[in-house]
């Protein structure tokens, strides 16, 4: 019954108007999310979207999809040196996706990869396609990026804007430079209101500070020539095992509080139990 139900569903969607819809999107998990923001006039059903207009098809395999911002999963070290991306012909090929400071920067930050910047905006504010492209995914992500787009660039690049508190484009959607694409908001893993902004090529991160300076709202080069090392930055920082010898009365909450990790981690690492009984002197590693 539920299977027919979706199978109903998927057929008909394509011709119910936006108010009918109840079930818009399919997060990441498989779960359904209602989506008020539909706009049927903009949105092209993937079997009547002519593949053909897929930018840089061929420098992308064909691959296509609407659903994993991860795809393609090319390897850093498969061809990419000598690799040269025309971003630009002229001053109107880019648009700065929104005005603010970048808060958090790319990079490594509390053990995890921070695949883009954050910038500093208030909830509605407008964010703008950088270039010109097709929107790849645009759609809900309840463990990350909350509201969020991603756009296929005919220079090659992909862009992502995140934490949207509303998106006003469609999957196979034609944007120009300087589109509206969204409004800013906080949805998803988020304090607050920001854009989380990143850069791909192939589905591999570009720290975005190689190609726009934020503080001028500018491109800094026309051409992108890329090399493995602007990827390096994907690999997780090499760091110095932390060890801690037990003393009288610690436990291993005590001691994960005092380093800021979990008693899962610390158990994992030294191949104990939570329930072991710790012997002072003991050496565990915390890191």
């Amino acid at each position: 019954m539920r299977l027919s139900l979706i199978i109903g569903l998927l057929f008909i969607a394509p011709f119910l108007k936006a108010q009918d819809l109840e079930f818009a999107d399919i997060d990441g998990e498989g779960e359904f999310e209602t989506d008020s923001f539909y706009d049927e006039s903009a949105f092209v059903a993937w079997w009547d979207f002519d593949h053909e207009l897929i930018p840089c098809a061929d420098m992308y395999d064909n691959s296509w999809d609407s659903l994993n911002v991860n795809l393609p999963n090319l390897n850093a070290r498969d061809s990419i040196d000598g690799i040269c991306l025309k971003l630009t012909e002229d001053d109107c090929d880019y648009f700065h996706p929104c005005p603010g400071v970048i808060n958090s920067d790319y990079g490594w930050r509390h053990y995890r990869m921070h695949k883009g910047v954050d910038i500093d905006l208030e909830t509605g504010d407008p964010i703008y396609a950088a270039f010109d492209g097709v929107v790849r995914i645009s759609k809900y992500n309840y463990g990350g990026f909350g509201h969020y787009v991603m756009i296929r660039h005919y220079n090659g690049l992909e862009t992502l804007y995140g934490h949207l508190s509303e998106r006003m484009v469609q999957p196979n959607q034609t944007v120009r430079a300087g589109e509206i694409i969204g409004l800013g908001g906080s949805t998803g893993r988020s304090t607050g209101p920001h854009l989380h902004f990143e850069v791909r090529y192939k589905g591999l991160p570009i720290n975005p500070n190689t190609i726009i300076a934020f503080d001028s709202s500018s491109l800094k080069m026309d051409t992108l020539n890329l090399t493995v090392a602007d990827f390096k930055a994907v690999s997780p920082p090499k760091t110095q095992a932390v060890y801690h010898r037990v003393r009288s009365g610690d436990t291993l909450w005590a001691i994960s509080r005092r380093y800021g990790t979990t008693v899962t981690r610390i158990c994992r690492l030294n191949g104990i139990r939570s329930t072991s009984t710790l012997r002072v002197g003991q050496r565990l590693r915390i890191r």
